[in-house]
């Protein structure tokens, strides 16, 4: 006896199919139970809504579209399996881009306490975008006493970069002067926020990456924001610093 006799085919475009055999073209699957024909039809069946959170049609049809410029202008036949793995694979990328990533405690923001008996050390840069030269400004404020340095820099490619040397510098003074606690000040957010996040962009990363080192060396070290208002010392050494080496630099006309 043949055990598949009993297994009826139809038509999956029938109107009123027999609920107890499903036939498909390649594919007879057998329903492990017979539920009557009224439950039957009070079932329903939820689309695929998505990959994760996002929805998985858009993508599937964008992939569509793609096989079919494919074989259109190159000729190309994808498969029907290739489309749904394609467009799955894509979906999950996605919603994996959307998700915001966790909170990482090593990479906590730093406190921006007032630590008892830190120095404060506010930087700030002046550029010339010609000449790439920048000139360097900052001030450290010890137990009531404020000293004022400033230097140049060449081959300074951006003002953001300008930021960072001219708080890197001012934190090697402190190292260098003996200060183990210090509070770091500068106008320019983003240089504040890539020390406290430790990351930075591109152009940022080399002196952020040093400034962190040093900043093992203090036994407290802050890096908190202020307005360019209050960092107008600091501002006017690194403007003044800087008009003196570029007039250095300019030629001189003798007759």
């Amino acid at each position: 006896m043949n055990p598949d006799s009993d297994i009826k085919s139809t038509d999956p475009t029938d109107p009123d199919p027999n609920p107890d055999t499903l036939n498909f073209p390649d594919i007879r699957i057998r329903p492990r139970a017979s539920p009557s024909r009224k439950n039957w039809r009070l079932r329903k069946n939820l689309p695929p809504t998505g990959v994760g959170e996002g929805p998985l049609a858009p993508w599937i049809l964008w992939h569509l579209w793609l096989a079919r410029n494919n074989l259109v202008f190159n000729d190309h036949r994808c498969s029907s399996e290739d489309v749904r793995s394609k467009a799955i694979a894509a979906a999950r990328e996605w919603n994996q881009c959307q998700q915001k990533p966790s909170a990482d405690p090593k990479r906590a923001a730093r406190p921006l306490m007032l630590i008892a008996g830190a120095a404060t050390v506010r930087s700030d840069a002046a550029w010339n975008e010609v000449n790439q030269i920048e000139g360097l400004g900052w001030t450290i404020n010890d137990d009531g006493v404020c000293s004022s340095f400033s230097a140049p820099e060449h081959f300074v490619r951006s003002p953001l970069m300008a930021e960072g040397l001219a708080l890197r510098r001012a934190i090697l003074q402190c190292k260098e002067i003996g200060i183990s606690k210090i509070r770091c000040e500068s106008d320019s957010s983003t240089l504040i926020k890539s020390l406290n996040l430790e990351t930075s962009a591109a152009e940022l990363y080399g002196v952020v990456t040093d400034i962190i080192e040093l900043a093992s060396s203090f036994d407290s070290i802050s890096f908190v924001w202020i307005p360019r208002e209050r960092n107008v010392v600091a501002d006017g050494l690194a403007k003044l610093v800087l008009s003196a080496e570029l007039a250095i630099m300019a030629p001189t006309n003798i007759e």
